[in-house]
Order: structure tokens, then sequence, then C-alpha cells
């Protein structure tokens, strides 16, 4: 009985493996001399291509948090060089800004060199679904140093939530690695650290007496 089982999983594993060697079949079906087209050996790429599993189902969702990290990024930068002019001299908070800047651009980097380590890429198509950056003076205006924190924070909330979700409803082992490793730790502690930035400048500028003292050297602690 056993040695019953035991061929009938190994028919199973041969069909299975049969099944799923598209790329040596279609390599094997070309012409031998040097897969020359005039002879009809034309290469399938999507044959032997580095997809796989269930990742291009997710494509449009990675074009999203590609497009939310460009985005953001482009206003943390215009928000640094607000807080570097002359008229609001807060250096601190220009550099902390710049820095949200160049994370979310990082971010999006390794969002779209993964998508091509997985043979989908994100190159632009001819859809509402392709890369774009869209509503961007939605985000911009003269932001006050609190206004600025809680704009930051509440930009990071959204994108972890979004990134859990695509976590928990990913059915792909290594996307599902990618993102914890790359987003998920780090989310945290940006989130922390800004409700704690928050917590301890909210109450000193409500004081109106020493307001101004508070700020400035808050923005000190954070050249």
């Amino acid at each position: 009985m056993k040695s019953v089982v035991s061929i009938l999983v190994l028919i199973v594993a041969c069909v299975r493996f049969a099944s799923a060697a598209k790329c040596s079949d279609h390599i094997l079906s070309l012409k031998a001399d040097f897969f020359s087209e005039d002879d009809g050996g034309i290469y399938d790429r999507t044959a032997c291509s580095a997809s796989f599993s269930n990742f291009h189902k997710y494509t449009p969702q990675v074009h999203g948090l590609i497009n939310e990290h460009i985005a953001q990024s482009f206003v943390y930068s215009i928000m640094s060089s607000h807080f570097e002019t002359d008229f609001e001299n807060r250096l601190g908070f220009s550099k902390y800004m710049d820095s949200l800047a160049d994370t979310m651009w990082q971010h999006a980097i390794s969002l779209i060199k993964y998508a091509g380590k997985r043979g989908t890429g994100v190159a632009p198509v001819d859809t509402s679904n392709g890369l774009s950056i869209k509503n961007l003076n939605n985000g911009i205006k003269p932001w006050t140093e609190i206004e600025a924190l809680a704009l930051a924070l509440d930009h990071h909330q959204t994108l972890a939530i979004k990134v859990h979700q695509l976590h928990s409803s990913a059915k792909d082992a290594a996307f599902g690695d990618f993102l914890e490793n790359q987003f998920v730790s780090d989310h945290v502690s940006r989130i922390r650290e800004l409700s704690g930035h928050l917590t301890n400048l909210v109450p000193m500028v409500q004081e109106e007496s020493s307001k101004d003292l508070a700020l400035y050297l808050f923005d000190q602690s954070l050249v």
C-alpha cells in the first residue's frame, strides 16, 4: 500500500513539474540554429519571465504605493524649502522634512527595483492605473511647525495601513517578506517618533508666553 502511495505521489510531482516547465518546453521547441527567427524560431520572453507566483496580481497596488511615496517626497521637499526661508528660519524643521523626503524617495526606488526584479516593472502604461502624480497641490500650503508634523504623521499612518493591508492579503511569500523588511519596522519607528514630537511640542506652544522660545529650542534640537 505504501509503495502504491509513493508511486502516486511521484506521478503527481512529475505532472506538476511538467506543467510548470513552460520555459524549457519553449526553448526545446525553437530551432537549434541559434534561434533564428528566419526559420520560425521566435523567442517568447513571457515564457521565460522572472514573474512567478501571484505577484502580478498586486501590480496596481505597487503602482499606487510608488505614486504615494513620490508625491509625499515632493510635498516634504517643498515643506523643507518653506522652513528654510529667511522668513521662517526653521533650519531644524527644514532638515527633518528633507530627511522625510529622502526616505520617501528611497522607498519608491526600492519598490520600482523590486517590481523589476519580479518581472513586472513599472513602465508607464496607457491606462488610469499607470504611474502618475495627481492632486499634489492639495498637500501644499504655508504649514506651521505643528501642522507640518501632524501632516507627516497622518501621511505615514495612511501609508502604514495600506502596506499592512497589502501584506495581509498578499499570498506571495517573497513579496510579503519584502514589505515587512522594507517598510513595516520603519513605519512603526517613524510614526512613534512623529507622535512623540507632537506630544512634546504641542503643550509648549499652547503657552503663549513661551511659545516662540519653545519653537526655537525644539527647532535647534532637530538641526
